[in-house]
């Protein structure tokens, strides 16, 4: 299928537009240059309104205004006719006698609806949709349009094939449900590959086996074979009651899944503005900071006052002072006549056992006994002098430590004292500094209204409960099915040796035979495309996306290879075959090419003909993956519509050059004066084209450069 043109009436800004598309195969790109607010996401919409209705727009269409915003209820009329005309071209392939043959049919397919204006109020109809194929007799009209365009794009591929920048990101953003992804992913790839059409035949032949079985029921001459039939029938009915049943549960877990991710999403906004709990808990917190600061700062004052308190601080400043009066002391401990009878030394030597002229002075043996008895003896002696001479004793050697200090005790002390002093101020820098947080986060609480984050952690407790239960309904299920597999197959191979037995019964076992072998191949058809084109998708976009983003595995390129595995997740993979998560270690022109790549690989390994219609793919993108990425798009589609902004485009001309069959240009009058340079001489809000391509402009859409709007500001 290949977009001819489209032509959109009253659709928003777009109140009377055509755009024709190209279709030329070596030039199959059509670019929609526009700046910003000139359309390009309208006429995304537009067409997948024109196609699909309003379940393809956002929400459902829910609330959504279609009309032009400044549409004139008194001068046009209350009802507003909305219109979008697409036609299309779909190729098919037929055998014929003298081998394939084919043919090409165009289609005109035409979607509208009303809308009645009440002031700001408005009430849309049901849309109608009618297709005419397009003849030289002229134009036909064909009934069940919406069953051709399920045929040719269905509505589970708009996501592959309709799409924005950001919405391609769906494939592997983060703020989803991993089985939301991989959902995703399945759906695209199982529609594109055709594996639905696969399921609906295997369906059919299940249900055909059923009839074949009741037909074995009416055998008359075996009790066993009607009791074996009705067992069978109820086993069937039981199992697609519990199918029904697992699809529900599964996608309930998936609805809870999605409801925890946005429960997330909605607490994390809200502890963004602030949250009052964790406010308090804040506080908390900044307190016993400070609490725990100040038994520092208690301690780190001991220990400055204690260096106050210290020798070394009076030896520094009493040193000098005193250094004549202990000159006189040391000549009188020169003359011999301090200290009195040299008690403390004396003493001393007692204490270590040993005399200063190295005798023992020890109760181990006699002699030095009577050595230590002599000693005590002149100790006893020496306590016998006068008053004076003790005093002058006791002086010598108790101001003997308040000596000079040398320069290496006075650089100790020096350093001692500049650590406590460097320590002190510093723990009282953090005081203060948790001081201003706390005065801070209290101001905070006083002026923050109440949240619902309680409320919120709340639901989402119940909401994981709820998972809980649904996942273990989902493992009962499982094992009901896996039981009755079990005696199915038991029950088929007793049923089928009565059959046998039986003349009539080789008929109807012929038929449950063909109906298994169908089956059989069915299931291998439907498993081998699974895996071996799921493969191919994979490989396929490994390529492409290196080849996006420039990256060389042997060149020790940071990203290594990209796959889709056979759980349908997009993976990447770094160094050491270590996993990234592309939504967080990727940077968003990474994150764009993965998922272009994966659209691209999944439509070339399908071979299916279709436009893909892509708004503002290669924002976030420049240099060479921009132009790497422009290129492998144009080069691997059949059909490449893409809505570029000016932007966008820069840097890319020479390959627009070479691959754009079409090239249109959109404005918005409402950007006349300080975006565009001329009036375009419209008060009507509505989007202009012109045939200017990327290289030029004339005077409707002649733009003003940003140089220019920073100059005039």
């Amino acid at each position: 299928m290949k977009l001819i043109r489209a032509q959109f009436s009253n659709f928003r800004l777009l109140r009377d537009l055509t755009i024709d598309f190209a279709t030329d195969p070596k030039r199959p790109l059509t670019v929609v240059r526009a700046a910003n607010e000139s359309g390009k996401t309208t006429m995304l919409n537009a067409l997948q309104w024109g196609l699909y209705g309003d379940t393809a727009l956002p929400n459902g269409g829910e609330g959504m205004r279609l009309h032009p915003i400044d549409w004139d209820a008194e001068a046009d009329g209350g009802r507003v006719p909305i219109m979008v005309t697409i036609e299309f071209e779909v190729t098919s392939i037929r055998r014929s006698p003298t081998g394939f043959k084919e043919t090409r049919k165009r289609y005109r397919l035409i979607r509208s609806a009303n809308e009645d204006v009440d002031g700001h109020r408005f009430n849309r109809t049901q849309s109608s949709v009618r297709l005419f194929a397009l003849t030289d007799a002229g134009d036909t009209p064909l009934p069940q349009p919406e069953a051709v365009i399920a045929d040719e794009l269905p509505f589970e591929l708009r996501d592959v094939f309709f799409t924005d920048g950001d919405r391609a990101l769906s494939f592997i953003e983060a703020d989803v449900a991993v089985s939301t992804k991989r959902d995703r992913v399945q759906r695209a790839i199982r529609s594109l590959l055709g594996l639905g059409v696969i399921k609906d035949a295997m369906r059919h032949i299940e249900k055909t086996a059923v009839e074949i079985n009741k037909a074995a029921r009416k055998l008359g001459g075996s009790e066993e074979l009607g009791t074996i039939a009705n067992r069978l029938d109820q086993i069937e009915t039981d199992r697609e009651r519990l199918i029904a049943e697992l699809t529900d549960v599964r996608s309930s877990h998936a609805n809870l899944d999605g409801q925890i991710v946005d429960i997330d999403r909605r607490v994390t906004a809200a502890l963004e503005k602030g949250d009052r709990e964790k406010l308090a808990s804040d506080i908390a917190s900044t307190r016993k900071e400070i609490d725990k600061i100040d038994v520092q700062l208690e301690a780190a004052v001991k220990e400055h006052a204690a260096l106050f308190r210290g020798i070394d601080l009076a030896r520094g400043v009493l040193g000098t002072a005193l250094a004549p009066a202990y000159a006189k002391l040391d000549a009188l401990y020169d003359r011999k006549e301090i200290p009195s009878a040299t008690i403390p030394v004396l003493e001393d030597r007692l204490g270590l056992g040993s005399c200063i002229c190295g005798e023992s002075l020890s109760d181990d043996n006699e002699a030095g006994a009577s050595r230590r008895r002599h000693v005590c003896e002149l100790i006893e002696k020496s306590r016998q002098a006068d008053d004076i001479q003790k005093m002058v004793t006791a002086l010598y050697f108790g101001a003997k430590a308040l000596g000079p200090s040398t320069d290496s005790e006075s650089r100790a002390f020096r350093e001692a004292f500049g650590a406590v002093v460097e320590k002190r101020d510093g723990l009282q820098d953090l005081r203060d500094e948790n001081g201003r947080k706390l005065r801070a986060l209290e101001l905070q609480l006083d002026e923050m209204p109440d949240t619902d984050v309680a409320n919120l952690r709340k639901a989402r407790r119940e909401f994981e409960n709820q998972k809980e239960r649904v996942k273990y309904r989902e493992g009962q299920i499982d094992t009901q099915l896996s039981g009755l597999g079990s005696e199915r197959a038991g029950l088929v191979e007793r049923r089928d040796s009565l059959l046998r037995e039986q003349s009539k019964g080789a008929r109807i076992l012929a038929e449950l035979e063909v109906a298994t072998d169908i089956s059989g191949v069915l299931r291998r058809s439907y498993d081998r495309i699974t895996s071996e084109e799921l493969a191919k998708v994979s490989n396929l976009t490994n390529e492409i996306f290196l080849d996006m983003i420039g990256a060389d595995p042997d060149q020790g390129a940071l990203i290594r290879r990209a796959e889709v595995s056979k759980e349908f997740d997009i993976l990447v993979f770094g160094p050491s075959n270590r996993k990234l998560d592309p939504d967080r270690d990727l940077n968003g022109a990474s994150r764009r090419a993965l998922t272009l790549a994966f659209i691209l690989a999944l439509t070339k390994v399908s071979e299916v003909e279709a436009p893909n219609v892509i708004d503002t793919p290669l924002g976030m993108m420049s240099g060479f993956v921009k132009r790497s990425a422009l290129r492998k798009a144009a080069g691997l589609s059949s059909q490449l519509i893409l809505f570029l902004t000016h932007s966008e485009i820069e840097g890319c001309e020479t390959i627009l050059d070479e691959m754009a069959g079409k090239v249109v240009t959109l404005t918005n009058p409402a950007h006349f004066p300080r975006m565009l340079v001329n009036d375009p001489g419209t008060p009507v809000r509505q989007v202009l084209a012109c045939g200017c391509n990327h290289r030029s402009h004339c005077s409707l859409c002649e733009r003003i450069d940003d140089e220019t709007v920073a100059s005039v500001a």
